[in-house]
């Protein structure tokens, strides 16, 4: 039972890594595709332009720099990468422990680890689009995080138990 356990996690695991491995292969390959996405949040573009007397309320707290903007971005897309890369880890820690050839303490203590850290970007995520008030004009991107961090915190539950 212990095998398969450890085979269930890799397989959810897995897919959480592999949803962010294309996730950030696009941002690296098409990085202003996002980088646009995040600049008219930021930007309050949307807002600004539907919802005039709100946007007055909150303009203070638009970004306007564009290399502000782009360090943003790109810190945003190095946690990405790195949560990639640490639930691709996970991944195969899960599947080494399922065959022995490592700790299995070890391996969900790691699994653990990496899908919090997944939950946490989408979490950042939801936090600072709040901050940017993007529930206004940009709701797809709002329930997008939230899904990913639901997804992620489901994955972090049942490798927990």
């Amino acid at each position: 039972m212990d095998v398969l356990l450890l085979l269930v996690d890799a397989a959810l695991v897995a897919g959480l890594a592999v949803w962010m491995t294309v996730a950030v292969a696009d941002n690296w390959r098409h990085p202003k595709l996002n980088e646009e996405a995040v600049a008219m949040v930021v930007r309050f573009d949307l807002m600004a332009e539907q919802y005039p007397d709100d946007y007055l309320a909150l303009a203070h707290r638009r970004i306007d720099d564009p290399r502000t903007i782009g360090l943003v971005f790109r810190a945003m897309r190095l946690a990405e990468t790195l949560a990639a890369v640490l639930l691709i880890l996970a991944t195969l820690s899960l599947l080494a422990a399922a065959t022995g050839f490592l700790s299995p303490v070890f391996a969900q203590g790691f699994a653990i680890a990496s899908c919090a850290f997944f939950v946490c970007i989408w979490a950042g995520f939801v936090i600072g689009g709040n901050y940017f008030a993007y529930w206004y004009c940009h709701q797809w991107a709002q329930s997008n995080h939230f899904m990913m961090m639901y997804w992620g915190l489901f994955v972090l539950l049942i490798v927990l138990t």
